[in-house]
């Protein structure tokens, strides 16, 4: 029996095979994948993905894929640039906080790349990162005075690339407890207090998710040099929990259901491209549309009614950066109601079209201390309560959603899974070449050499 939390990970992330897994777990993680992919190669034409990518070849790597461009990069500058890329349209999966995909899988795609590991090799790194960092992120979740205060997802996705990258290496339990305690060493600080919102800008760096990809890079080939570390990085009252900024543990929530339940199950595939607190928002704003046949110029005024961060952070009507207008709940109630092609939300066009900045003012943002209140007790991204009252020149409409679309209590149909990556990789890599990763992705247990989808991933 594993002395701790932190071995008893270590032991089932090295144990997991895909035999053990159910097959509605696969194919989420494939579906997961997927989506990574899309995103990641949409993110690749931004300020974000362009910047990130320069950087990471700036070094001269040459061993691992920078998606979506014709450069190659080290192992960890390029699950670096992936990683930024798959996350800088605020499109990328969310787990109940966070964005787990665009750490784990940018990692695992990288090291099983560069050490030529078979596809089935990579899903399970990649299974196995999503279920530790979604028991640790659950594990050392704060109290909700705490959370206001302190908080970061960074921290926890790291442990969930160094878990791929441990798989991916081969390394044994001692070379693994080292790689997860130079995960925590390497972990970003909790920054989401200071991301811009007092500033009215916010950072590109948002949840610092590239970071962590990287990081868990580097700790797994690091303790596979020989690399020493703590071996109890997650135990004890001086845990990763309180390195955290949290104040408390639930160190049973690591453990419990290891080899039954699946968390990877409840991560959440995003239908709209900003921050997922917005969503259930923007499903009711589409629920009304289609109900009651609103067309944009029949719109007066727009309610929304939701948690207090709405009305402290989320009220920009005039954002200057397409990562302010991912965090605009004016902004993405005018995206839906013009139904503008969700890939190209992202557009300066977008947010100086006078049609969009006269939808962006007719929008109000009013808490509600009953959804508030809900969500400091679920804590879950998917599951943000909001009333939408939409006033236009044939009367008002009301509709209230308890959450969002794309989470595990309303599931995205396949059909709309893979016209999302269309609409994303058919830009950057051809109709056929996006055609031809797709089924890649869908037979990925079967490929030799997960080297075959990375080279997919290229411009032509």
């Amino acid at each position: 029996m594993a002395e701790n939390a932190t071995a008893a990970l270590t032991d089932y992330a090295l144990a997991l095979s895909l035999a053990d897994a159910p097959p509605a777990v696969i194919q989420q993680m494939k579906w997961l994948i997927l989506d990574h992919v899309g995103c990641a190669l949409g993110g690749s034409l931004t300020p974000l993905g362009l910047a990130a990518s320069a950087v990471a070849c700036a070094d001269g790597g040459s061993a691992a894929t920078v998606v979506g461009t014709r450069q190659r990069a080290g192992p960890g500058p390029a699950a670096f640039a992936n990683a930024m890329a798959a996350n800088a349209l605020d499109y990328d999966d969310t787990g109940a906080t966070g964005h787990p995909g665009a750490t784990v899988i940018p990692a695992a795609l990288a090291l099983g790349e560069v050490r030529d590991r078979s596809g089935a090799d990579v899903l399970a790194a990649v299974l196995a990162g999503y279920e530790v960092w979604s028991r640790i992120a659950g594990a050392i979740q704060p109290s909700w005075e705490r959370r206001v205060r302190v908080y970061g997802n960074g921290v926890t996705q790291t442990f969930g690339a160094a878990v791929a990258g441990a798989r991916l290496l081969g390394l044994d339990t001692e070379a693994t407890l080292c790689a997860l305690g130079l995960a925590g060493a390497f972990a970003p600080l909790p920054h989401d207090g200071k991301i811009g919102w007092e500033e009215g800008r916010i950072s590109w760096v948002k949840d610092n998710v590239a970071w962590p990809a990287e990081g868990g890079v580097r700790a797994a080939l690091l303790a596979e040099r020989g690399f020493r570390a703590t071996r109890e990085v997650l135990d004890g009252e001086r845990g990763l929990w309180v390195m955290a900024g949290s104040d408390r543990c639930d160190f049973d929530r690591m453990v419990r259901g290891l080899g039954t339940d699946w968390d990877g199950l409840s991560v959440s595939l995003k239908p709209y491209p900003c921050c997922r607190w917005i969503h259930s928002t923007l499903d009711a704003v589409g629920e009304l549309r289609a109900e009651h046949g609103i067309r944009p110029t029949d719109v007066r005024r727009v309610t929304v009614r939701s948690i207090e961060a709405f009305r402290a952070w989320f009220h920009s009507r005039r954002p200057a950066t397409m990562v302010d207008a991912e965090f605009s709940v004016p902004h993405a109630v005018a995206m839906a109601l013009l139904d503008r092609p969700r890939p190209e939300w992202w557009h300066a066009a977008n947010r100086t079209d006078p049609a969009v900045l006269d939808l962006m003012d007719r929008v109000v943002l009013e808490t509600d201390p009953g959804a508030q209140a809900e969500y400091a007790t679920n804590r879950n991204s998917a599951r943000i309560p909001a009333t939408v009252v939409m006033e236009t020149n044939r009367g008002a409409f009301e509709r209230m959603r308890r959450g969002a679309r794309g989470g595990p209590d309303d599931p995205l149909r396949w059909d709309e899974i893979e016209r999302k990556y269309r609409e994303l990789a058919e830009p950057v890599l051809g109709p056929a070449r996006a055609a031809t990763a797709l089924e890649l992705v869908d037979k990925l247990e079967t490929l030799d050499s997960v080297a075959v989808l990375t080279a997919a991933l290229t411009r032509e």
